[in-house]
């Protein structure tokens, strides 16, 4: 057997944990990325006042959640948050915070 590879082949997986100390199956997908922001800049409109932009990034954050997550319970909570935060921003941006909030808590 060669010496170099007595330790294990080298183009075996390896389970160490990337340089950042999290393992690739931990990290969110390019979508609930996305959705993060998008849910980051809702939350900081809505505290600016500023419910348009708040309502657009909410609009885009659902249609992510439509196409990228998978079908299942977590992305019908989330896409019922969305609906949710855009019925309330206008009248009750508090309440529409504590979705967003919510949606949040569901993200990695």
């Amino acid at each position: 057997m060669d010496d170099e590879h007595e330790d294990g082949d080298a183009t075996e997986p390896s389970s160490d944990p990337g340089p950042d100390g999290t393992d690739d199956a931990t990290l969110p997908t390019d979508g609930e990325a996305s959705l993060a922001r998008l849910v980051e800049s809702a939350r900081t409109a809505l505290r600016e006042g500023r419910t348009d932009d708040a309502l657009a990034a909410v609009e885009r954050a659902d249609a992510v959640a439509a196409d990228e997550l998978p079908e299942g319970d977590r992305r019908d909570r989330i896409r019922h948050g969305c609906a949710r935060v855009a019925d309330l921003a206008a009248d009750d941006p508090p309440v529409a915070s504590e979705y967003l909030d919510a949606i949040r808590r569901r993200l990695p």
